[in-house]
């Protein structure tokens, strides 16, 4: 098992950007704190997550939330599991564009994580723009595995889109 994470932990240092100082510094205290492997797990998780939400796999998306699963979209709406699943079960809801700018992980303790990050995102019609959406998630570590419980999404807008309040 211990190759596979040092496999794991290659493969993410290859395809994440260089680390700023302050995040090598964060790093260099994470990996004493043994938390690397459990940062890299959650990072694969998250990717593993968005790849499913463009194919649609409710199999993946079911095992990977949590049954009290809570969804706030980006303009706001409200989602819980069943209704996210069953909107993207049915067809009514469907993603083109799902890409994961930037992920932090970040342990709160031994049973749970916060991450946070940008993401790129477009429905699937042919009118529809990318959108930029500033992210936060839990992940909780429960019997079974972790499981995603929360997801929050903030718009960020374009210069162009800001308000002209004079």
């Amino acid at each position: 098992m211990k190759p596979l994470i040092g496999l794991t932990l290659c493969l993410a240092a290859l395809l994440l950007p260089a680390a700023s100082p302050a995040a090598r510094a964060q790093s260099e205290r994470a990996v004493a704190a043994g938390e690397v492997e459990l940062q890299a797990l959650i990072a694969s998780l998250e990717r593993q997550r968005a790849n499913a939400i463009v194919r649609r796999d409710i199999p993946l998306l079911r095992n990977l939330m949590d049954r009290q699963y809570y969804h706030v979209e980006a303009r706001g709406r409200v989602r819980s599991k069943t209704e996210l699943l069953t909107t993207l079960e049915r067809d009514e809801f469907r993603i083109r564009t799902y890409e994961l700018e930037s992920t932090e992980v970040q342990m709160l303790d031994d049973g749970a994580a916060l991450v946070t990050g940008i993401l790129r995102t477009a429905q699937a019609s042919p009118q529809a723009r990318v959108t930029r959406v500033r992210y936060a998630r839990i992940w909780v570590r429960q019997p079974d595995g972790w499981k995603n419980t929360f997801h929050q999404g903030t718009m960020i807008r374009s210069p162009q889109d800001s308000c002209q309040c004079d």
